[in-house]
């Protein structure tokens, strides 16, 4: 799966493939080297209590992860004071990586985690990013912080440019 020279892997989640979040993505994966992972072109069923998903695209983009990269960037527009339900769905089957698949949550320590958010307009809340910094606290992973990126008028501002270089700057 990897195809970059990077360690990163990019986890774009949002209701549109082709929107605002997918010129961050794309722009954060070509400053970065980063392989990104589009996760409206992946089957993942939500969180099942008697995992009868267990075989949807879930497990192997973790075991792809775990593999051939370091750090795991989650990229998500803000909906409704939130992320996005694909990745909310995805952080929620994290789940099985403590159920299920133990010993695959387990290589996930030491791993790095990073969140990049976006809204036409500069708006978010400080507090948007808590859950994902402690979903990285609670596997053992390091939180690298959270960049927000607001989009105006289809482009991303050289001031918003630089604050995209400064995660990839923290992760290298």
């Amino acid at each position: 799966m990897k195809q970059q020279n990077s360690s990163i892997m990019t986890v774009m989640g949002s209701a549109r493939s082709d929107g605002n979040t997918r010129l961050v993505a794309n722009r954060f994966s070509k400053i970065s080297g980063s392989f990104m992972v589009d996760l409206n072109q992946k089957e993942i069923s939500y969180y099942d209590y008697e995992h009868l998903n267990k075989d949807d695209d879930f497990l192997t983009l973790i075991r792809n992860f775990v593999a051939d990269y370091d750090t795991l960037v989650l990229i998500t527009p803000i909906y409704w004071y939130t992320m996005s339900a694909q990745l909310k769905n995805f952080l929620d089957r994290t789940s099985d990586l403590l159920t299920i698949e133990k010993d695959l949550g387990r290589q996930l320590r030491g791993k790095s985690l990073a969140l990049i958010s976006q809204t036409e307009g500069d708006h978010f809340e400080p507090w948007f990013a808590e859950p994902i910094r402690m979903t990285a606290e609670y596997l053992g992973m390091n939180y690298l912080g959270h960049k927000h990126v607001s989009i105006e008028n289809n482009k991303i501002s050289p001031e918003m440019e630089k604050r995209l270089a400064e995660l990839f700057h923290t992760i290298e």
